[in-house]
């Protein structure tokens, strides 16, 4: 028998092209992300579309991509990647040309947006519902948590160098690179090969047919209600801090610039090294007990900050405090979001995997738009502080109630727990 591990993941070649594919298109998102918000700025001069403009690329995720995961379970995955990332190519090349050209507005912006959000709404789930056409299910902890990793880690050295390259070779040097990553992703799916899906009858049924069975499939799967429910949360949980991380700094840890970046790397090598060392966790923790962590790493992300803004004045200190407190946390992230996405692959059957993705997916991003809102409308009336206190509150009611072992086992029906425990 084979033995598991990272080192048996490198021997599949299909998959390790697929993972340094992930990796550049993960380079090419976190370039795009500071150069096309700054070129948004620059083009308006105006908040308000910037605000449009990000609201915008939130709506087909949302609202489109629930009805196109059927089409990743009718047709050929690579190809919809394939040309999914060209679309994306070339709209990114025309973005890149109206900057150089001076004829870019914000309309143009606008459209570009939409067609790429739109594309990558067909794209993820046809990406994600790919893996197990790529490694057998005894290897998903190892894969999953490998192409995690890799991809966090790629995403960070993108987000920190895209300064450096919008600096020394201007913002549109960054959409250009961001273009190349696009047409290079697509190049390497030519050669990815997958492995056939048992035939069944799903490519007879109607595409109205396949969409209806897979909503019936998520609501009478007790696993995907409750990991659905628990992603809903954690993305609504999450969201004041993400949005408020400038007034966190400057008001609640009365810090400077450098402790952004202190609160971003750690948050971000915790959830790197969290993703790499979840196989060998899974191995000591059980289902509960990652949510259960999940639950307490929140109540620290928000009164940790608290504390320390309130009981340390030494600067050196509250780095270093501020720093460990954000690995912790970012290494529990990471550890809850490799065992969602593992248990999704395990326990949904392969022709609904699509389907399942697109659904869960856009459920989640969902809560990310609603508690942003929100959050804008309380630092109208509170202070961060108080904001941050009320969300840990609320972290500490769920590590009792959502985030509980009991909730879990409620939740979780005893043929499905059976399932999941094995």
């Amino acid at each position: 028998m084979e033995k598991k591990g990272y080192k048996k993941i490198f021997q599949r070649k299909s998959f390790v092209a697929y993972m340094v594919a992930n990796i550049i298109n993960r380079f090419g998102d976190s370039l795009d992300s500071i150069a096309f918000t700054w070129i948004v700025y620059a083009i308006t001069g105006n908040a308000f579309w910037s605000a449009l403009i990000f609201g915008v690329n939130r709506l087909p995720t949302i609202f489109l991509q629930p009805f196109v995961g059927v089409l990743a379970d009718r047709f050929n995955k690579k190809w919809i990647v394939i040309i999914t990332d060209c679309i994306r190519g070339f709209t990114v090349l025309f973005i890149a040309l109206g900057v150089l050209g001076g004829w870019l507005t914000e309309w143009h912006l606008l459209a570009a947006t939409l067609l790429i959000s739109t594309a990558e709404a067909f794209r993820m789930p046809a990406s994600s519902s790919m893996i197990p056409q790529l490694i057998d299910a005894e290897d998903y902890e190892y894969g999953i948590s490998l192409n995690q990793g890799l991809g966090s880690t790629v995403e960070l050295i993108g987000l920190a160098s895209s300064g450096l390259i919008i600096g020394l070779f201007g913002v549109v040097s960054a959409v250009f690179i961001d273009m190349i990553t696009f047409f290079l992703c697509a190049f390497i799916f030519l050669f990815i090969k997958l492995k056939p899906l048992e035939k069944n009858n799903q490519k007879e049924e109607s595409y109205f047919t396949q969409l209806k069975d897979g909503f019936q499939f998520v609501k009478g799967n007790s696993i995907i209600v409750y990991f659905l429910i628990l992603a809903l949360f954690l993305n609504a949980i999450t969201s004041p801090f993400n949005s408020l991380q400038a007034p966190l700094v400057s008001e609640i840890l009365k810090s400077g610039e450098i402790m952004l970046s202190v609160v971003g790397a750690s948050f971000a090598f915790g959830g790197i090294f969290g993703s790499l060392m979840f196989p060998f966790a899974n191995k000591y923790f059980s289902g509960p007990q990652f949510v259960k962590q999940a639950g307490i790493a929140l109540v620290l992300m928000y009164l940790g900050p608290v504390v320390i803004g309130q009981y340390v004045e030494v600067e050196w200190l509250k780095y270093i405090l501020t720093g460990v407190i954000g690995t912790i946390i970012g290494f529990e992230i990471g550890l809850i979001n490799t065992y969602l996405s593992v248990m999704v692959m395990q326990k949904v059957k392969r022709e609904y995997l699509g389907r399942v993705q697109s659904i869960t997916h856009a459920v989640s991003v969902a809560a990310t738009p609603v508690t942003a809102f929100i959050t804008s409308i309380a630092v109208l009336y509170l202070s961060t502080q108080y904001i941050f206190i009320i969300s840990g509150c609320i972290a500490i009611v769920a590590v009792f109630t959502i985030c509980s072992k009991k909730f879990f086992h409620h939740m979780i029906s005893d043929e499905d727990l059976k399932s999941l425990e094995s």
